[in-house]
């Protein structure tokens, strides 16, 4: 008998956390959905809302930071060349290059040496290459937008 006042608060501690209820968004009042919104926006890498892309065709380019001149040449799964940016020079960069979706292969030759890099590209894909100022591939991971 001692304990049951304790017992008792536990308890209407304890099923007051089942009793919580979560309301869809569509149920909010137009001002709070704005306020909503509005956060969901400001917040850095959200991509629920962020229209930037839209089924966009992936894309690719090549920053040489280095001393010797770069090719850049883009194949498809079936091996054949999509597109090539030849002589890029130091400091230079190319255009940005759009190519259809699916497995693609970069060869990028620096100086004599390959370096290749087969991704599985999507859309709304960017792959921005560069190379260090000591001739080696600095980034070589596609983003998604």
């Amino acid at each position: 008998m001692k304990y049951l006042l304790k017992y008792f608060a536990l308890t209407v501690v304890v099923l007051s956390f089942f009793n919580c209820v979560v309301e869809p968004m569509e149920f909010l009042d137009g001002a709070t959905n704005s306020i909503v919104e509005e956060i969901e926006n400001s917040v850095p890498g959200a991509t629920a809302t962020d229209s930037s892309c839209s089924n966009q065709d992936p894309m690719a380019r090549i920053t040489n930071n280095g001393t010797e001149d770069v090719d850049l040449q883009i194949y498809d799964a079936a091996g054949n060349l999509i597109a090539q940016e030849d002589e890029i020079e130091p400091g230079e960069q190319s255009n940005w290059i759009n190519f259809s979706c699916g497995e693609t292969a970069f060869l990028v030759n620096i100086g004599g040496s390959d370096k290749l890099i087969t991704i599985e590209m999507g859309t709304c894909m960017m792959f921005d290459m560069e190379i260090g100022s000591n001739n080696q591939l600095v980034s070589d991971e596609p983003v998604q937008l």
